[in-house]
């Protein structure tokens, strides 16, 4: 009998173990994975649902530092810029972005979201972590409901995987980026290293333990180019604001130490602890410098982008911003074989998560009436000033009075407790006839939020100059109304504490304590018969929530206390056919869910009294209703022994979704007695798309040299249609959903020869809308079409050892951001290229 340990994990099915005949004849008690190193077409052979996979050895042969861009490379699924950010932190899976979808670690659910919706955060873990990456496409009935664009698995290594023996990798890079520092940064190397292992100890080998950890820091600095506003001037974009030029400068620090301790007893019982703990810190300084005018004082104007102007305003003014985020992760579980054919899960998870937001933004130091020229260019906008002998010097340049400069506190934090029974029977991959699943789950989310704004205000005459706070470069940077200006950030703030009035706003519309609880059960019937699989079943889930917020009446703060309660149900049918060996088609009908946005339902709201005393509100809407899809699925699936090939269609129409919208009440008389501005269920959005992959993991029916080469290429194609009601109730359609490309798509070329092998990966997306949107489509936000090239090559020194280099951005990609008639530039950034070194160790 050969023992590959760990019941709840195998790759056949994510919940029960059974006992099945190895090639050979030997009987495998499946605890564990037959190989450490599992390829995406064996994972996705396996599984219920349409799910696409990245696997570890997949992900340690490209340059992604984190799961945010790890996800990247799977068919269907597109990165989304964190704040201000050239760098990915959050996932687009089907035109659905992360407040849609959901995720878990081995089998528990994980929280990690902003203030402002529930989408995971992905930056905070590294890629180093994954052992599968496995994004669900249709999900399954024991699945968090929360998952309209699709759910995210994450494996991490267990114990058993590959057997009783140790095993583990160490990885170590170093390196940097071509836009390493600016002036004022602390400058350094760009380093990761992380490090995994794993074995087997006790009697027969029937315990388990998995280490591992994760250090990573960047230093570089983000161009950040932007035009804040356009007006249309005889059918021409014409700048209708300020044209900023900018250096954003960040240290991004990341630490992680996970681990598990499992058992089993024979093919009766698996059991498992494991404590997962993720940091992250972000230091950033946002250098600008920038003109400001208006339309009206434009003259020869042009579709390129490019005219005159008087009596603009030059400007510069500083901005920080901090961000610590720590997530720690308690989990457990044990699956117990009943019978022949019946298997007991049970997991369980606590989740404490800090999330410390700071951003600080100082007023405008400003030289006024300036004339000169612009030019918007393609990546970033240009500002030539006529000569004038005193714009050059710091002491001309004056701040604001009666303006405030604000530091904005945004704490949260969150316990996130959880569990889930399940029982099956007669429902493992080889199983003949009829079974069925049931079973059922709680999570509990104890959310605190407590925003602060601290504001400083210079009294009118208070004189400020620019050449009172020390500047980097002091007698090389220019002060020439385009240019970033490398302002000491600590001196302005230490300035302003000195002389400004300072008042402070505990925001009590903006602060909640919510406590939500999920309350969720399930069941299906499944059907096996060779050739055929099938499942029918549904899931329930109610939400019950007390949130306590704030109300201002007439300015003045109250305390108020809602309560929420709503039922889902959500009918789910997939099933499989085996046409002939290797080519299997797979039909699909789930209904999902998306429950409000906090910003929509948590936070409070303002009341103040029209001029018959009757109320008008602003705020949230806490009755708000979850968004509703319908989603219908079909693909065919070609295995053959060097990969796969596949192709998916799919729709997704969604209802409720949430727009803030003016209602009115009137008395029999026709008076208007109460007036609300809050969000409602009155929106609506489809999706179609089509998804193709194929992947040859390596030509061995070639001769060589060219049976070292393998290809993975995807493309997607996503149509996507978003009703938008505005305040008045009037809507208009955009063709896109937020944080939707038009399409996707991926190229990995790798090759080894010998002791080398090179991974060539070029990731690609068409034309995205941010979600942003205007009364007219000129005043839609898009980013153009974005290609990205990065490279890694190995050579192996050994067999357990190698050398590695890496270079990230080859084609030194710009993330451009347009809107207005003529696809003007609203924003761009780019971090430039990175290159890193390094060592591999595996044993």
């Amino acid at each position: 009998m050969i023992r590959t340990t760990a019941l709840a994990a195998t790759l056949l099915t994510p919940i029960a173990a059974w006992a099945q005949q190895a090639e050979g004849g030997e009987e495998i008690i499946v605890t564990g994975l037959r190989s450490v190193d599992t390829t995406a077409g064996q994972v996705k052979r396996a599984k219920r649902g349409i799910v696409d996979t990245l696997t570890g050895s997949e992900a340690d042969k490209l340059p992604d530092s984190s799961i945010a861009e790890a996800l990247d490379r799977i068919v269907g699924v597109s990165s989304d810029q964190g704040y201000n950010s050239s760098q990915p932190r959050t996932v687009t899976v089907r035109g659905f972005d992360a407040r849609y979808n959901s995720m878990d670690v081995d089998g528990n659910p994980v929280w990690n979201s902003s203030r402002n919706n529930r989408g995971t955060q992905l930056d905070v873990f590294p890629s180093s972590i994954i052992n599968q990456l496995n994004v669900y496409k249709t999900v399954l009935p024991d699945q968090d409901a929360n998952s309209i664009g699709g759910h995210i698995e994450l494996r991490t290594l267990r114990a058993f995987d590959g057997g009783d023996g140790a095993w583990g990798k160490v990885k170590g890079s170093i390196g940097g980026y071509e836009q390493e520092s600016v002036p004022t940064g602390a400058g350094g190397p760009s380093y990761r290293f992380s490090a995994v292992g794993k074995d087997t100890f006790g009697s027969d080998h029937r315990f388990g333990i998995v280490l591992g950890a994760d250090v990573q820091r960047d230093r570089f600095y983000d161009q950040y180019d932007q035009v804040t506003a356009y007006s249309q001037v005889a059918g021409v974009d014409v700048p209708n604001g300020t044209l900023l030029l900018g250096n954003y400068d960040k240290e991004i620090t990341r630490r992680s130490v996970y681990g598990k301790l499992e058992a089993h007893a024979t093919d009766t019982l698996y059991a498992f602890l494991s404590a997962n703990w993720f940091r992250e810190n972000d230091t950033e300084n946002y250098y600008r410098g920038g003109t400001y005018f208006t339309a009206a004082t434009t003259s020869g104007t042009t579709a390129d982008g490019t005219g005159n102007f008087t009596k603009g305003t030059a400007l510069t003014y500083p901005e920080s911003y901090r961000l610590d985020r720590k997530t720690l992760m308690l989990s457990g579980g044990l699956d117990y074989r009943v019978g022949a054919r019946g298997a007991l899960t049970v997991r369980g998870a606590f989740t404490n998560y800090h999330h410390d937001e700071v951003l600080s933004r100082g007023s405008q130091f400003q030289y006024s009436y300036v004339t000169g020229s612009y030019d918007i260019g393609e990546d970033y906008p240009s500002v030539t000033l006529a000569a004038d002998s005193k714009l050059g010097v710091a002491a001309n340049w004056l701040h604001q009075t009666g303006k405030t400069a604000f530091v904005q506190g945004m704490p949260i934090r969150d316990k996130v407790y959880s569990g889930r029974v399940q029982y099956d029977f007669n429902t493992q991959p080889d199983a003949r006839g009829f079974g069925y699943q049931i079973g059922g789950g709680f999570r509990r989310l104890d959310r605190n939020y407590d925003q602060t704004v601290t504001s400083y205000t210079l009294a009118k005459g208070t004189s400020f100059a620019l050449s009172q706070v020390p500047l980097a470069w002091a007698g090389i940077q220019t002060l020439d109304g385009a240019s970033p200006v490398y302002i000491d950030s600590a001196a302005y703030w230490a300035w302003m504490q000195a002389h400004a009035t300072i008042t402070t706003d505990a925001t009590p519309t903006s602060d909640y304590h919510l406590i939500e609880d999920v309350y969720a059960g399930h069941a299906a019937l499944t059907f096996n018969a060779g050739r055929l699989h099938v499942l029918v079943g549904g899931r329930v889930e109610v939400t019950d929530f007390t949130d306590v917020t704030g109300r201002l009446v007439s300015g003045k703060a109250q305390s108020v206390t809602f309560a929420n309660h709503y039922t889902n149900f959500l009918p789910n049918a997939q099933g499989s056919y085996d046409i002939a060996k290797g080519l299997r088609v797979r039909l699909a009908y789930t209904r999902t869910l998306a429950r409000p946005d906090f910003s929509d339902f948590a936070m409070g709201s303002t009341i103040t009294y029209d001029t018959n005393g009757y109320p008008v509100k602003s705020g949230t809407n806490p009755y708000l209703a979850p968004r509703v899809a319908d989603n219908y699925d079909t693909s065919i699936e070609w295995y053959h022994p060097y990969g796969y090939v596949s192709l998916g269609l799919f729709h997704k129409d969604l209802a409720h979704e949430t727009f803030t919208q003016l209602t009115q009440k009137l008395n029999d008389a026709g008076v208007v007695i109460e007036t609300d501005t809050i969000p409602l269920n009155g929106g609506s959005a489809k999706v179609n798309g089509a998804e193709a992959s194929a992947v040859i993991d390596r030509f061995r029916f070639l001769p060589t040299p060219l049976n070292g080469f393998g290809v993975s290429a995807n493309y997607a194609y996503l149509d996507g249609s978003w009703n938008v009601v505005f305040s008045d109730g009037s809507r208009r359609t955009v063709g896109g959903l937020r944080n939707q490309p038009k399409w996707l798509a991926n190229l990995n070329l790798n090759y080894t020869f010998g002791r080398v092998e090179v991974t060539l990966a070029y990731r690609l997306r068409g034309r995205t809308f941010t979600g942003t949107f205007g009364p007219t489509a000129a005043g839609d936000i898009w980013i153009e079409d974005y290609a990205r090239l990065d490279l890694q090559a190995n050579v192996r020194q050994g067999r357990n050892v190698s050398l590695f280099g890496e270079a990230r951005n080859l084609n030194n990609a710009w993330w451009r951001a347009t809107t207005g008639v003529d696809r003007s530039l609203y924003y761009a950034t780019n971090p430039g290229r990175s290159y890193l070194g390094g060592i591999k160790l595996k044993y």
